[in-house]
């Protein structure tokens, strides 16, 4: 603007009155701050790259205005407490809005209108304690959503909230409060392929919550309070191949729920509450390639020998161990040591099939003598009071030395 009045003051004739110069001046700068910001401007104190502005940091209590011709804004942590209807409604060219780390705890419905070519949106890390229903309705295209560490108590995703998000690929709820969820709350998500759900207090998983997302690959849900993993929904998820429930209170997994999933790679089931696995849960896994188990509450009594049947042949990467939880007697022992030397499987296990955890040819003492080996999980028969200890012997087959003694005694 300097070099503007600088021009006129030059070719102004010199006979004209200055003072007549100095009023043009100031009458100029009055109607050129009366004009919205054109392309190109940068708000004070931001940083500007082209047509994306970075307002981070600043302290900012509110949206700075005139960035009509903006497509992205990024106002992270700053001091943003509320938006309300019509806040962003000269962005309406915005692909991308980044508001995380902040202070908002109010969000009026219509806050987002006029937003339809946004494909990322973030409001992680903010005080949210609920959303009314349509908030995000106008977000046709949004590809990726993150609403993680809001402090969100009491949002209900309402039907069909994400129905219009068709090329959304990426949604990331994390780190809420989230109790429930309805039904077709993800409904119109065709695109999605990752969701996370984790660090919530979801008391159930049900994969009937997640109808129609054809293209979902992986599904995030540890550390939240489920105790039951069901799926009241006929629907097959060909794609899905990642499933984390670890750090949950699991203790029931109906027995056909992994049949829709049956491309599944890796299943994270560690940190729970499960004392067995049925056998038609265990043969819907044969497409994994990694599981995880541990930390679960294994029954070491004849209830585990379908899974330790099914850990002996599995190929692919596992916990290293699996422990006893019960009975006292196998507390802290391996799962796959304690079928064995505790001979709790009528069948069996296939010794030469073992990965891990197993040692191959192992006999107790008194199948070397040719003798009957009592199970410690039987009433003692013992005569003139007699005391059953908890230890036994096993030997490596074939092998005389006394070396080749092996005597597990539990303390």
């Amino acid at each position: 603007m300097d070099f503007l009045l600088i021009g006129l003051y030059l070719k102004w004739p010199l006979r004209k009155p200055p003072g007549l110069i100095l009023l043009l001046w100031c009458s100029l700068g009055i109607v050129l701050k009366m004009v919205p910001s054109v392309e190109g401007v940068c708000p004070r104190l931001c940083r500007c790259d082209s047509k994306l502005l970075y307002c981070e940091g600043l302290n900012l209590t509110d949206v700075p205005r005139n960035l009509s011709s903006a497509l992205g804004l990024s106002m992270r942590e700053n001091n943003l407490t509320e938006l309300r209807e019509g806040h962003f409604a000269g962005l309406s060219q915005l692909t991308w809005l980044y508001l995380d780390h902040n202070n908002i705890d109010v969000v009026e419905e219509g806050t987002f209108d006029r937003l339809r070519r946004v494909k990322e949106l973030d409001l992680s890390t903010n005080h949210i304690e609920s959303l009314p229903n349509g908030t995000f309705r106008p977000l046709p295209t949004c590809a990726s959503w993150t609403y993680r560490t809001t402090d969100c108590r009491r949002w209900n995703p309402t039907l069909r909230i994400f129905q219009d998000c068709r090329s959304m690929q990426f949604l990331d709820l994390g780190y809420n409060q989230l109790q429930s969820l309805a039904r077709n709350s993800f409904a119109g998500l065709f695109k999605l392929t990752e969701l996370h759900l984790e660090h919530n207090e979801l008391v159930k998983v049900n994969l009937a919550h997640f109808p129609r997302l054809i293209s979902l690959r992986t599904l995030y849900m540890r550390n939240n309070r489920a105790t039951v993993v069901v799926s009241t929904l006929d629907w097959t998820w060909p794609f899905l191949e990642k499933i984390d429930l670890s750090a949950n209170e699991i203790a029931y997994i109906e027995p056909h729920v992994f049949e829709s999933v049956p491309n599944l790679k890796a299943l994270m089931l560690d940190a729970n509450r499960l004392t067995a696995v049925e056998q038609r849960i265990l043969d819907s896994w044969s497409s994994l390639g990694s599981i995880t188990l541990a930390g679960n509450e294994w029954e070491c009594s004849r209830n585990v020998c379908a899974l330790a049947q099914w850990l002996s042949a599995f190929r692919g990467q596992r916990d290293s161990q699996l422990l006893c939880s019960s009975p006292d007697v196998a507390q802290g022992e391996d799962v796959l040591d304690a079928v064995y030397a505790f001979q709790l499987c009528e069948d069996g296990i296939d010794q030469a099939t073992t990965t891990m955890g197993w040692y191959p040819g192992y006999t107790t003492k008194d199948q070397a003598r040719g003798g009957p080996t009592a199970n410690p999980y039987d009433p003692p028969a013992a005569e003139g009071g007699a005391v059953v200890t908890n230890s036994f012997t096993v030997t490596v087959a074939n092998l005389d030395d006394i070396d080749s003694t092996m005597q597990i005694h539990k303390v």
